[in-house]
């Protein structure tokens, strides 16, 4: 919408306007005795004139009898005291002239007056972005045409109120708040000589999206269509997608309806779903994503899922490994055709599997722990298959196996922890057994403050179920010595003999030896000694040292050393 100023509408000005308006006067001139003038000439009028718009001068002189006035605008003439002047295109600064003749006398004179030409404004026109977004800058311009030039001012307009204002011709817009759903900008070009001005403005609704909400059947029976809607207030427009059970949906999308400007646009999305896949309670989610912002909203509508179809033991008795059992699809009256899965799985007959001639009944003929698992069956009689609510059987079953898990040898004054676990359902009772002590449970924690001779630690599996049971053990020792190191061996040496010498010691769970021998280190428990020199002693070590917790004994033994064939002389 573009406002002109009143001032475009300016009256012709005649003689009225003389106070405020300037004036030239002619040189010259010359009054008879009955006959005077042209003297005093003046034209009356405006100095800037503004193309399209009508303007109104007047020249007036002292004269007797009355003088004959013409006017001359460049090439174009006119009679009379007053002209009308309505500038078409916009031209170089004009000259005025009014010449006075007085015709009685004949004589003549002239005054001149120069007109400022201003074009505009007009053609105001603003251009930017089609709508606002929070959080983002958007850049607006404002044009006019204008001579010699326009100046532009702003005012942004929020809930009927200047928000702000600014210069220039262009403008930089933010929305202050989330909360604001649109605003109005105002434009005013005004000729920077004349003054004149026109405005116009812009209205923009700030992108966003609100108010979601899902409406439809919150009751469902499995195999049977329903539509739901979902309703979004977005500006300028959304996109919708329905989510329900992992899987995503397309809706058709409408605005309701086409609303006037200062109303928020609604959309909805339609969705018609038929339902296949079972869960009690499971939420229908619709998301709308704002097409410029790309902010989404969600609402989401809890679905209780009913199922027609089920499937069911044949007998009271439980699913014991070994044993036969039969499930049972009830629910359908007429079905086409029924099918069986096993997580989610197509199940064919097999070795130990076998269906009835209507498929209605599945048979094992020998149970196995591998058997468990999610049973559904899948009905047609339309459409639309139908999967019937899973049935979730757990093979009674076990103890299979069992183990044992930790270290068997122990140190006095540390903490050892031990794990046994066994597999069975339902879930075996674990007993721990040790010396004459006991405990339950999966793990076991030891710690022995003093030594203690090798004993048995054994775990119990017994299925509470069945009463089968088995067990794992293992033998537990602490660690301990090396105690009584001993060297056994002669106590004498012979020159030149060989003997043989042996290190033992008490050690858990065992130990290596060092032998020191004149200085030499040899491994080992047994040791042969041969002393080729003349000495009267030879000294001997062994060190024993555990294999498990390092520590270390030694003993000494201090040999006499002799020669049979030595004379003495």
């Amino acid at each position: 919408m573009v406002h002109l100023s009143a001032r475009l509408l300016l009256p012709l000005l005649l003689s009225c306007l003389a106070g405020f308006s300037a004036s030239e006067k002619e040189q010259g001139g010359a009054v008879g005795e009955t006959s005077y003038g042209p003297s005093s000439v003046e034209i009356y009028g405006v100095g800037l004139v503004t193309v399209g718009i009508l303007y109104g001068f007047q020249c007036t002189s002292n004269c007797f009898p009355d003088c004959h006035y013409s006017w001359t605008r460049g090439n174009v003439t006119s009679q009379g005291p007053e002209l009308s002047l309505q500038l078409l295109h916009r031209i170089p600064t004009q000259i005025l002239t009014c010449t006075v003749v007085n015709p009685a006398t004949g004589k003549s004179a002239s005054v001149h007056k120069t007109l400022q030409v201003t074009a505009g404004p007009s053609n105001i026109k603003l251009s930017g972005p089609p709508m606002l977004t929070f959080g983002a800058e958007s850049v607006f311009t404002c044009s006019a045409d204008c001579y010699p030039s326009c100046s532009y001012s702003w005012s942004v307009i929020i809930d009927e109120e200047v928000f702000s204002t600014s210069q220039g011709n262009t403008i930089s817009v933010t929305p202050p708040t989330s909360t604001v759903d649109s605003e109005t900008l105002l434009c005013e070009a005004q000729d920077t000589v004349s003054h004149l001005y026109i405005s116009t403005t812009l209205f923009l609704w700030v992108a966003s999206s609100s108010d979601i909400s899902i409406t439809g059947d919150s009751k469902v029976v499995m195999g049977k269509q329903y539509t739901f809607l979902c309703f979004a207030t977005c500006i300028p427009s959304c996109d919708f997608i329905w989510k329900y059970m992992g899987k995503t949906f397309q809706g058709s999308v409408v605005q309701i309806p086409i609303l006037n400007q200062g109303d928020k646009p609604k959309f909805t999305s339609h969705l018609e779903i038929t339902f296949s896949d079972y869960a009690k309670i499971e939420p229908l989610i619709c998301e709308a994503t704002n097409t410029i912002s790309h902010t989404t909203i969600t609402a989401t509508k809890n679905l209780t899922v009913s199922d027609p179809i089920s499937v069911r033991p044949t007998s009271q008795a439980a699913p014991l490994a070994g044993n036969s059992f039969s499930l049972q699809c009830v629910g359908s009256q007429n079905p086409v055709s029924i099918t069986w899965l096993k997580n989610k799985r197509p199940m064919p007959a097999s070795e130990g599997l076998n269906f009835s001639p209507d498929n209605t009944t599945m048979t094992f003929s020998d149970l196995l722990w591998s058997d468990s698992g999610l049973y559904q069956c899948v009905v047609k009689d339309g459409d639309t298959p139908i999967q019937s609510v899973s049935y979730n059987m757990q093979v009674i079953y076990g103890p299979t196996s069992i183990v044992l898990e930790g270290s068997n040898i122990l140190t006095v004054g540390t903490q050892y922890d031990f794990q046994c676990g066994s597999n069975c359902y339902p879930a075996c009772k674990l007993t721990w057994t040790w010396g004459n002590m006991t405990s339950e449970g999966p793990e076991l924690t030891l710690q022995f403050e003093e030594a203690q001779p090798a004993m048995n630690l054994t775990c119990t599996a017994v299925n509470p179920y069945t009463g089968l049971s088995m067990n794992d053990e293992t033998t537990l020792q602490i660690a301990n010595g090396p105690l009584n190191v001993i060297i056994s061996g002669p106590d004498t040496l012979e020159i030149g003999v060989t003997a043989s010498f042996t290190c033992s010691a008490e050690c858990v769970p065992s130990c290596t030896f060092t032998w020191t021998v004149s200085g030499k280190t040899i491994k080992g428990s047994a040791i042969d000694i041969t002393v080729n020199r003349h000495v009267s002693k030879e000294s001997i070590s062994c060190q024993a040292e555990n294999t498990y917790t390092r520590e270390t004994a030694t003993a000494y033994e201090t040999l006499s050393v002799s020669d049979p064939h030595w004379c003495g002389c």
